[in-house]
């Protein structure tokens, strides 16, 4: 259908329906009334009244639909001459339409019209070089293509011309960079928005403009921000005089205000220091350093950075007296930690991000033996890892690309990562790495190698402890903090009867009565039983605990031991040992003790009384044999004088064998003391062979004597001193053989003053010698008489009791007998031994 032509023509569509419609109407009215004539004809012959009043209704209704008929077709015929005229119409009107939009579009601008609340039309088609959108729904989105805060005024602004026809007009700068011009009015009823370029002396105005206002924006939020800002700022013109100054710098200066301190010219620096500052920027244009001044009555660093420009110069101060201070500690605290990790024994290196060298502490180098200079050099990761390998220190399990990949890989990664080396030379080390924020890590070497052997000490400590605690004769077992079992071993089960299932279940101790196939007998004197082990293992008071030992007898009749043992953490440990066997063998040695003591009671009193009572008869004997041979008693002829010098002999022998009796008596009751005094060396030996010199006679024996290398004198009591040489000297006479050598030699050795008596005899079997220094013991063998055995018992008491000490050893040339005698120098060494016996 073009454009023009009626949609509904009388020719092809109203009119042959209409005609239609009538004849078809006629058709159904005849076809209706055909059978009813009918009927009425054949029924009655003629037409009732009924018939003719529907035959005429019908009529009715055929003619008034005719007429109908014929008035709808004139009125269709009307209504399609109208509709071609308004078509014509609108075809002149959208040509026309079409005619002012291209009017409009081909001027390169766009307007928006608003004839309601909807979305308005837009027409016209901006130039593709401003950079806005040419689809209508995106060009509508101001704020996508726009300055935001342009964006909101221009929707401001169109809000107020659709609602209160206030037009306006704006310039703003195209996303191109092109000026453009924004105006609004009201056309009519329409409101109407136009997008125009600017071009020529209009667009450059416009620009100007546009860049005027950003600059201001600019400086004014620049500004702000420097009077907001807390550093000192300022702003000097050509002539180096201030035109501005912030806040902070007013404040630093303790100006009232901004502008009082551009007014009175209020300086931050000293003279000195600006015209430094003013040399710097005479010659390079900028000056950056740090520069002292006085700030409410304290002064502070500040770091200075001023440039000059085309107005004159601009400068700030940030106070760095805080950062320096900070820095100063930080430099202290990483000495500090320099020093303190010096002193560690874990080898601590850091590395930068470069792999390089930066730190390290003495354990280090220690650790892996390199040398300072190699260190200072600040090499590699890589190269130390390279000098490590050389020297053979670094494990040969694994390849060394290997090794330095893991390096690497551990320099690259975020978290810490931890492993072990084991070295070539056994030492193992916990290698752990920690990486830094900026870059690098740190790397720890913990020589893990006392540990481990440690560790495995202790394992076969514990493996040697458990097999020891099985093989234990007494009854081992431990409770918990909680009273129940952690450890037995097979002689506590054996000792209380307990099965194995028993006590692997870790029972509490309450149970332990119940199921033991044993139990303690009541001794009625409030002994220990299962109750008392309860409360022991149960108890509360950790720091009153305290280790009980007793006996228990049990229901089997054996005797045991035991011993309650708080351990560590609250535990508790129980021991039970079998003494039955040793009860009854302490009861057979405590009888046969009691018997001893008996007996040595009785030699006791034997010995003391048989001396007591020798003593006295004895001295009458010496001192009637005397009486005899004085004149006054008269002649003795010489059978009287042979008989009476075999008493003075026997008597004499007698008495010095009581004397020694008494001596030991009086060593064994510790009564006997020493008189102490400085004993002349060669005088006491000259009066011990004084007194054998004639047994050394009789035997035909020759007598030397050395003292020269013993000094002068030492402190003794000098009659026990001779009565010992004299005893030895005895012991030498009587074994020597006839026409040998008996030898006295004294010298001083490591502060000791030692006596040493020879002869030349059979000599000492080794097993005799034990019993050589034991009472009432002699050996006759070789000897020229047997004697009481008290002489070398007599030497061992005196020398012991100087706090000396006797040896016995072969003589000169493995011939012989050597009996040596150590005596302490110092007196009070010997008054200290003696006090100690």
């Amino acid at each position: 259908m073009t454009q023009g032509e009626s949609r509904i023509g009388p020719d092809r569509g109203v009119r042959p329906n209409l005609y239609l419609w009538l004849q078809t109407c006629l058709a159904a009215a005849l076809l209706c009334l055909c059978p009813v004539a009918a009927k009425a004809q054949e029924a009655e012959g003629s037409l009732a009244p009924e018939t003719v009043l529907n035959l005429a209704l019908v009529s009715l209704t055929i003619g008034a639909a005719m007429i109908a008929a014929v008035w709808l077709i004139r009125q269709q015929s009307a209504t399609a001459a109208e509709n071609r005229r308004l078509a014509m119409a609108l075809a002149d009107a959208t040509d026309e339409s079409d005619r002012r939009a291209t009017l409009l579009t081909q001027d390169g601008h766009r307007l928006l019209v608003f004839s309601g609340v909807g979305v308005p039309d837009v027409i016209g088609v901006l130039p593709r070089t401003m950079g806005i959108p040419a689809e209508p729904a995106a060009f509508l989105r101001f704020g996508e293509w726009m300055d935001p805060a342009e964006a909101a005024m221009l929707q401001r602004d169109i809000d107020a011309l659709r609602a209160r026809a206030e037009g306006f007009r704006r310039e703003v700068e195209a996303p191109g960079g092109q000026a453009m011009e924004i105006a609004g009015r009201t056309v009519g009823g329409l409101a109407t928005v136009r997008f125009a370029p600017m071009e020529g002396l209009r667009e450059a105005v416009a620009e100007a403009r546009i860049a005027l206002e950003r600059a201001n924006g600019m400086i004014e939020t620049v500004q702000a921000l420097f009077d907001a800002a807390p550093l000192p700022m300022w702003v000097r013109g050509s002539d180096g005089l201030l035109v501005w100054v912030n806040s902070a710098y007013a404040a630093a200066v303790e100006a009232p205000g901004v502008a009082e301190a551009v007014a009175r010219q209020t300086e931050f620096f000293n003279e000195r220091e600006r015209q430094q500052i003013a040399a710097h920027l005479a010659t390079a244009g900028r000056f950056e350093g740090q520069i002292s001044a006085v700030v409410a009555a304290d002064r502070r660093n500040f770091q200075v950075v001023d440039a000059s420009g085309a107005f004159g110069s601009a400068g700030l101060a940030v106070d760095v007296s805080e950062t320096e201070t900070v820095r100063m500690e930080l430099r202290e605290t990483v000495r500090s930690h320099a020093e303190t990790l010096d002193h560690l024994t874990t080898a601590i290196a850091r590395f930068d991000e470069r792999t390089l060298l930066i730190y390290h502490n003495s354990a280090f180098a220690k650790l892996f033996g390199l040398s300072a200079g190699f260190l200072e050099a600040g090499p590699d990761h890589v190269a130390i890892i390279d000098h490590l390998r050389s020297r053979g220190v670094l494990p040969e399990d694994r390849p060394l690309s290997q090794v330095k990949a893991d390096i690497l890989r551990a320099h690259r990664a975020t978290e810490p990562t931890d492993g072990l080396w084991h070295l070539s030379d056994g030492r193992t080390l916990r290698v752990f790495t920690s990486p830094e924020p900026r870059g690098g890590a740190t790397w720890v070497f913990e020589d893990l190698t006392e540990k481990l052997q440690l560790e495995s000490r202790l394992n076969a400590l514990v493996r040697l402890q458990g097999e020891t605690l099985d093989y234990l004769r007494e009854g081992v077992a431990v409770f918990g903090q909680d009273g129940r079992l952690r450890l037995w071993n097979p002689v506590f089960a054996a000792v209380w009867g307990l099965q194995a299932d028993f006590l692997q279940a870790k029972p509490h101790i309450r149970a332990f009565a119940a199921s033991a196939a044993v139990s303690v007998r009541p001794t009625g004197d409030g002994g220990a039983d299962w109750s008392a082990f309860t409360r022991a293992v149960t108890a509360f008071d950790e720091t009153g605990r305290e280790a009980v030992s007793g006996e228990i007898e049990l229901s089997d009749g054996r005797i045991h031991f035991y011993g309650i043992v708080p351990l560590p953490n609250g535990q508790t440990m129980l021991t039970f040992t079998d003494i039955s066997d040793a009860r009854a063998a302490e009861r057979m040695l405590r009888e046969r003790n009691e018997a001893l003591e008996h007996a040595a009671r009785l030699k006791s009193d034997f010995v003391q009384h048989v001396n007591y009572e020798l003593r006295s008869p004895l001295t009458n004997i010496i001192g009637f044999s005397a009486l005899l041979r004085s004149p006054d008693a008269g002649p003795l002829n010489a059978k009287q004088s042979e008989y009476l010098d075999y008493i003075g002999t026997s008597t004499t022998t007698l008495l010095a064998i009581v004397n020694d009796i008494l001596d030991l008596a009086t060593i064994d009751a510790g009564i006997m003391d020493l008189d102490l005094s400085d004993v002349d060396i060669a005088r006491t030996v000259e009066h011990a062979a004084d007194a054998v010199g004639e047994r050394m006679r009789d035997g035909d024996l020759t007598l030397t004597v050395d003292v020269a290398a013993a000094g002068t004198s030492f402190r003794a009591d000098g009659h026990r001193v001779t009565q010992i040489l004299f005893n030895l000297l005895s012991n030498a006479a009587n074994f020597a053989p006839a026409g040998s050598t008996v030898g006295v030699r004294a010298w001083r050795e490591k502060g000791d003053v030692v006596f040493a008596v020879t002869d030349e005899g059979p000599g000492i079997a080794p097993d005799a010698v034990a019993k050589l220094f034991e009472r009432f013991e002699s050996d006759p063998s070789g000897g020229r008489q047997s004697g009481a055995g008290l002489g070398l018992s007599i030497v061992k008491s005196f020398v012991e009791l100087h706090g000396g000490r006797v040896e016995v050893g072969p003589g000169p040339r493995g011939r012989g007998t050597t009996v040596t005698c150590r005596f302490p120098a110092t007196p009070d060494r010997n008054e200290r031994d003696l006090a100690a016996e």
